[in-house]
């Protein structure tokens, strides 16, 4: 009896899946899907696993002397540093009982209804593989054990926090700012921001407010608007427009991004709260990939799913390659929890 599996190609998944979740992207329709992470990455699509990062921001001495020949002298206008970004081959392979999928999930299979059910799969795939990525590209780090509680996947590839403890070991940026464990008062709040506002290096400070960037956990953020309201700033902005989102928050020019944060740095921690913040330019991070990368007879299928009738369970697999990198590490300011990196 041939084997009906509902399939996804890798260029499919990539644009449904794992771009939403860096960036804007457009839908059937051509309408706008907006991302709270726009303009915080930029995207990597390449086959070979390792990729130089061109530094694009902020390179000086770039302009030279013609000599007398009035021969050119040319040189690179950014250096590579010998900085790699490296992408990790990702891969799932899971159970699920019958019982604990979609209801009617056995006809629209059996019957190779593909449309309807993956309009029921994608979101369950979208949601699950989203979480993950999201997780391990801010805090992933391969040396970590696994979630003992088997809640969280911060593991599968390095984020963007454990390429800043490499480059605080080497001496580019500076040793982050300590944030102490626990609730955040909105006073404290205030006074992280004016800390590492008054620590940005020159090259980052001299840049437009508008080309940068304060992405914090979403307790600073909410205490921030906190003090906003009820601080020095009384009346600066509202509260019932802070909890509708209909108002960013600003210090000095440069917009407080809130992240969701929160859960994983608890987790982390050891379950007492922890707090992080990155002030750094607009789209300093790197997310490698690979949307030809997948599975299958011609290795290009991201998802491929079946119900084995034998054993009386759905089981899916998932293809996709991720990794980060910092684009410019120099530019940037960090405050963390001791311990988190």
């Amino acid at each position: 009896m041939e084997r009906k599996t509902f399939r996804v190609s890798s260029e499919m998944f990539h644009e449904l899946v794992v771009h939403p979740h860096f960036g804007d992207t457009l839908d059937n329709n051509d309408n706008l899907v907006p991302s709270t992470e726009e303009g915080d990455w930029a995207i990597i699509d390449s086959p070979k696993h390792k990729v130089p990062v061109i530094d694009v921001f902020g390179n000086t001495n770039v302009l030279k002397r013609r000599d007398a020949s009035c021969k050119i002298i040319y040189s690179p206008a950014a250096k590579l540093q010998n900085r790699w970004i490296w992408g990790e081959d990702l891969y799932a392979a899971t159970e699920d009982c019958q019982s604990e999928f979609y209801q009617g999930s056995f006809e629209d299979w059996k019957n190779q209804d593909w449309e309807v059910f993956g309009s029921n799969v994608m979101p369950i795939l979208y949601k699950g593989v989203g979480t993950d990525l999201f997780t391990n590209k801010y805090f992933g780090n391969i040396t970590r054990s696994a979630d003992p509680s088997n809640i969280h996947s911060w593991n599968k590839f390095d984020g963007v926090f454990t390429q800043y403890a490499k480059y605080v070991s080497q001496g580019l940026v500076a040793t982050p700012t300590a944030i102490a464990a626990g609730a955040i008062s909105a006073a404290n709040a205030y006074t992280l921001l004016s800390t590492m506002y008054a620590a940005m290096p020159e090259l980052l400070a001299d840049m437009d407010d508008e080309d940068k960037v304060i992405y914090v956990n979403k307790d600073i953020y909410d205490a921030y608007g906190d003090w906003l309201i009820t601080g020095t700033n009384n009346g600066a902005i509202s509260y019932s427009e802070l909890q509708a989102g209909r108002q960013k928050l600003y210090f000095k020019g440069i917009e407080v991004k809130p992240k969701k944060w929160n859960g994983i740095l608890k987790a982390l921690n050891g379950g007492t709260k922890a707090h992080a913040a990155i002030l750094t330019v607009r789209g300093n991070f790197l997310f490698k990939t690979d949307s030809t990368y997948g599975g299958g007879e011609n290795r290009d299928e991201a998802v491929r799913m079946w119900y084995s009738i034998d054993d009386d369970v759905w089981r899916r697999q998932i293809y996709v390659q991720g990794g980060t990198e910092i684009i410019a590490p120099q530019l940037s300011v960090l405050a963390i929890t001791d311990g988190l990196i």
